[in-house]
């Protein structure tokens, strides 16, 4: 897959997960798509996920926002892209995930490695990642 381009209906999966809502100002220059996988920069300005970079996911973005606006976030666990069809696997459960794209996880970390949550289970439709509710 590629970044967003515009919003996406990444469903969520309830499964009594945490669910944490908060609400950041975009970064400059940015646009964080609703549904998309959104990170926090080192300034703490809400971005799209990249797999390079000094950010660190915060959850789902509940509205498309551009810089300077507001964007909300939600945590939780939600269907996202594998980096590649048959990429994920049953014995991949519980494993990190990594970001490769605001829609795409993968198992191994791009350039800076930055990780989008926990494998929870692995669909025909995707994977169901849990994300924004990293370690303590």
């Amino acid at each position: 897959m590629s970044a967003l381009t515009e919003s996406r209906d990444t469903r969520e999966i309830a499964a009594g997960g945490v669910h944490y809502t908060r609400e950041f100002t975009v970064a400059s220059g940015s646009t964080v798509y609703a549904g998309g996988i959104t990170a926090v920069n080192i300034s703490g300005k809400a971005v799209p996920a990249t797999s390079s970079g000094a950010i660190v996911v915060v959850g789902r973005a509940e509205n498309t926002a551009s810089g300077g606006e507001t964007v909300r976030t939600r945590s939780g666990m939600f269907l996202y892209s594998p980096v590649s069809s048959g990429a994920f696997a049953a014995s991949d459960l519980n494993k990190t995930c990594y970001v490769k794209d605001d829609q795409t996880v993968t198992l191994t970390g791009g350039t800076a490695a930055v990780i989008a949550g926990v494998v929870r289970d692995v669909i025909p439709d995707g994977v169901v990642a849990e994300i924004g509710n990293g370690p303590c």
